[in-house]
């Protein structure tokens, strides 16, 4: 990304070598001339824009590398993928974000801890405002709900899904 800058608005341009006339010997009458004329006419200074790079587009690597996990957990599929991708972002010090699109996919965890918790995040988000992708949600509920290995985990699911469709 490029910015124009400008200068101040009090201060004067530049002014190139290229841009003053060669003065010649014979022409002294010339520079008297113009050294009187711009005290006597009151010109406006032109104000010149320069490009330059801005730093906002540079992200620390860290940043760089939280996006790039995040982004490979959003496309993951499968619960082996999901689970992979996960573990690399707790490993990588990541705190998922309270999205619903985040802890959807956090649901298909092999980790039913972390299951529990997305659980719990999605119910305050749901609480806020109507899921993004209903058939999805419902699906991975009743999974949970009919296969999961803990009975805290079952009843959780149970108590979203049967929130979700009040």
């Amino acid at each position: 990304m490029f910015a124009a800058r400008r200068p101040p608005p009090g201060a004067s341009p530049a002014v190139a070598p290229a841009d003053d006339p060669v003065e010649t010997p014979a022409a002294p009458a010339a520079s008297e001339a113009r050294s009187v004329a711009p005290a006597a006419v009151s010109v406006p200074a032109r104000r010149s824009a320069r490009i330059v790079a801005t730093g906002a587009r540079n992200a620390d690597s860290a940043e760089v590398e939280r996006e790039r996990l995040l982004a490979r957990l959003l496309a993951s599929q499968g619960r082996a993928m999901i689970s992979r991708a996960a573990d690399d972002c707790r490993r990588a010090g990541i705190e998922f974000p309270s999205s619903q699109a985040v802890q959807l996919q956090l649901l298909e965890h092999v980790d039913e801890s972390l299951a529990r918790e997305a659980l719990a995040a999605l119910g305050h988000l749901l609480a806020a405002e109507p899921p993004l992708k209903r058939p999805i949600l419902e699906q991975r509920l009743k999974r949970l709900e009919d296969s999961a290995d803990e009975e805290a985990t079952r009843a959780a699911a149970a108590e979203l899904r049967r929130s979700l469709r009040a």
